[in-house]
C-alpha cells in the first residue's frame, strides 16, 4: 500500500492531537527530543541490520536501482522498555564510505548521535503520513505494541557528506507519556 506523504502544512491540518504535533514537527535530533524529554532511561533496541531490498518507493527516493541493495536498519526507541518509535533507515552502498562506514556497526547507539554530530549533516524537507493498519509499515512498527489504531510517521531524506540516507519514523502511543518540551 502506497502512503499519501504530506507536506508539513498539509498535515499540521490533520493532525489534532497538540502533544503529537510537538513530536511529529521537531525538526532537529528526535534522540536528542526524547532524552531531554522522557523521564526514565531511553535506550535504542536494533531489530535487525542487514543488506536487503529497499521498498519500491524508497529506491526512488533514493534514486536508486530496482535491483540495488541497501543497508537497512530496523530499531525501536525506548524508554523504561516503553517502545515510542519505530524507525527504519535505508542507508545506500554507495553512502557508506569513508567515515559514514561506521553507520554500518552503530549497534545501540542512536543514528541520531552519529548523524547530528557532524557539521556536514542536513535534511531535506520532512514529509508525513497518518499509516493505516493495514499497512506494511504500521504492521512493522506495531509488531510488538499491537495497537488498532492508525499512527503518525514522519519521512525524510538526510544528506552527510553530500551523501543521502532515509529515515522513516512512525510513533507509537506510548510516546505520549513523555512530557515534551515546546519548541
Amino acid at each position: 500500500m502506497k502512503l499519501k506523504w504530506l507536506k508539513k502544512v498539509s498535515a499540521e491540518e490533520e493532525v489534532s492531537n497538540e502533544e503529537i504535533k510537538q513530536i511529529l514537527f521537531h525538526e532537529g535530533s528526535l534522540t536528542r527530543l526524547l532524552q531531554e524529554s522522557c523521564s526514565g532511561l531511553f535506550n535504542v533496541q536494533v531489530l535487525s541490520e542487514a543488506w536487503q531490498q529497499a521498498m519500491t518507493e524508497e529506491l526512488t527516493l533514493l534514486s536508486l536501482k530496482e535491483d540495488e541493495i541497501s543497508f537497512i536498519r530496523k530499531s525501536l526507541l525506548k524508554n523504561n522498555e516503553q517502545i515510542l518509535v519505530y524507525a527504519r533507515t535505508v542507508i545506500p552502498e554507495k553512502t557508506l564510505t569513508g567515515e559514514n562506514e561506521a553507520l554500518a556497526s552503530l549497534g545501540d547507539k542512536p543514528l541520531g548521535d552519529f548523524l547530528f554530530s557532524h557539521e556536514s549533516t542536513y535534511r531535506s524537507e520532512i514529509r508525513y503520513a497518518k499509516i493505516p493498519v493495514d499497512c506494511e509499515l504500521h504492521i512493522e512498527a506495531n509488531r510488538d505494541v499491537h495497537t488498532d489504531n492508525e499512527l503518525w510517521g514522519r519521512q525524510s531524506l538526510i544528506y552527510i557528506e553530500q551523501k543521502p540516507l532515509l529515515i522513516t519514523e512512525v510513533f507509537l502511543p506510548a510516546i505520549l507519556e513523555c512530557k515534551i518540551k515546546s519548541n
